[in-house]
């Protein structure tokens, strides 16, 4: 069997054959692929991946490419769909695996696909997300952090992104969804988005792979930091909610004075930056982030790391007393998975797909979004009553690894090809 892959940025072994530093976005999807190819060593694999680094080489049974794309495409130049229609007509794949539906690969003209069977991974989806992307603040609040010199560069605010959001990117979402016939997905919201766009949509249940070192690292609350929260990239921008949780800690740095929350890729967001191009460059929010840190007083309560690899944000689960994700719309964060499959007592927000993965009260907490009292309540219930949030870590670890497992996963993926292939073998004898 031959199978394409469409992604949005080259998988860590090519990056690593090619001499590039490896994204730490696309860990779970390399993951996966490991996994079908351990299951299955005769399948043949060529992924394509939208990524401005040159590669094109061939590691075993997949080969790995790369072409230069803009993610902003309102209409995609025919150029781009030629360039992936020729690879796909030499590659002559049974199936092809479009890996989310944010990008436009998923929804370029029928003919690029070559008449071949495809299924759509849900990751995010936009949709649904969205009309959340403020993260619940106001124009008031960001009025002062939007006067910066990208605004008068390029005009750009935080409402303007999440107008792009809707009009191009959610608006390709739902084309996606509307025209492929075939869904991979995980969770009750992703399948009810699936139904709500296309009714006659085939939905297959297919969970994720996780990075290695979750599968081998485990939590000892001996070797804990006293209240400690480690939060993944909840700054990275206001759908995250981080600015809740900074509220949150605020109310409880008097009571817990020794508090720290410890948060992933901050380093250069929550610092004032100094070269004249991040200067011009620095977003509205993260300038928003710092302004709300001195004005709540918690800068000394707020360690920021820089960006991790998998074994580093390991060590950080391994060490949290407590894991935190105050966003404000998830299908099913691998953050939150990561930690599940860890073993550190997780909360997080009751938004999108986020109760299909963690059960409230029995495997963790889940609270309302956009509410610090709410969120602050929860840690505080768990720090002062650490045998409550160990007791969530056995059920929790218990779904996780029956979620997550490596061969389970890549049986039900490779399931999903053979069922394309004989569906499409049976169209054929019918006509």
């Amino acid at each position: 069997m031959r199978i394409f892959w469409l992604n949005s940025g080259l998988l860590p072994e090519a990056c690593v054959t090619c001499g590039y530093e490896p994204d730490t976005g696309c860990g779970w999807i390399g993951a996966m692929l490991d996994a079908v190819r351990c299951a299955s060593p005769d399948v043949q694999f060529c992924v394509v991946s939208i990524d401005c680094r040159s590669c094109d080489v061939q590691i075993g049974n997949t080969r790995h490419v790369s072409i230069p794309a803009s993610f902003t495409y309102s209409q995609i130049p025919h150029e781009i769909q030629q360039r992936y229609q020729k690879i796909i007509t030499e590659f002559k794949p049974d199936v092809i695996h479009v890996q989310g539906t944010e990008y436009f690969y998923g929804c370029m003209d029928a003919a690029v696909y070559c008449n071949v069977p495809v299924v759509v991974s849900i990751q995010g989806v936009l949709s649904g997300i969205w009309p959340h992307y403020p993260g619940g603040l106001t124009r008031r609040e960001m009025f002062c952090a939007h006067l910066n010199p990208r605004f008068f560069l390029k005009g750009q605010t935080l409402f303007r992104e999440q107008t792009f959001w809707r009009e191009c990117r959610a608006a390709q979402e739902a084309k996606i969804l509307r025209q492929q016939r075939n869904f991979l997905g995980r969770t009750e919201w992703d399948r009810a988005w699936v139904q709500y766009f296309n009714p006659r949509a085939r939905y297959f249940e297919v969970n994720e792979n996780l990075r290695p070192p979750f599968y081998t690292v485990t939590r000892v609350p001996a070797q804990i930091r006293k209240h400690s929260i480690y939060c993944g990239a909840s700054v990275s921008c206001a759908l995250k909610g981080g600015h809740w949780l900074f509220r949150a800690i605020a109310v409880l740095k008097n009571e817990f004075p020794d508090i720290q929350l410890r948060i992933a890729a901050a380093q250069k967001l929550l610092t004032p930056p100094n070269a004249l191009h991040d200067r011009l460059y620095d977003q509205a929010y993260h300038r928003y982030l710092r302004q709300l840190i001195t004005k709540l007083g918690v800068r000394d309560n707020i360690v920021a790391l820089p960006n991790l690899t998998g074994d580093q944000v390991a060590e950080e689960l391994r060490h949290a007393e407590l894991f935190a994700s105050p966003s404000m719309c998830e299908n099913s964060p691998n953050s939150l998975c990561e930690s599940m499959l860890v073993g550190t007592p997780s909360i997080a927000t009751f938004v999108g797909g986020v109760p299909s993965i963690l059960k409230d009260g029995l495997e963790g907490k889940l609270v309302p979004s956009g509410d610090p009292a709410a969120l602050a309540g929860a840690i505080r219930q768990w720090f002062l009553n650490p045998e409550e949030a160990e007791a969530c870590v056995r059920p929790a670890r218990a779904t996780a690894r029956k979620r997550h497992d490596l061969v389970a996963n890549a049986k039900a993926t490779l399931n999903v090809y053979h069922e394309l292939v004989r569906s499409e073998s049976e169209k054929t004898v019918q006509i």
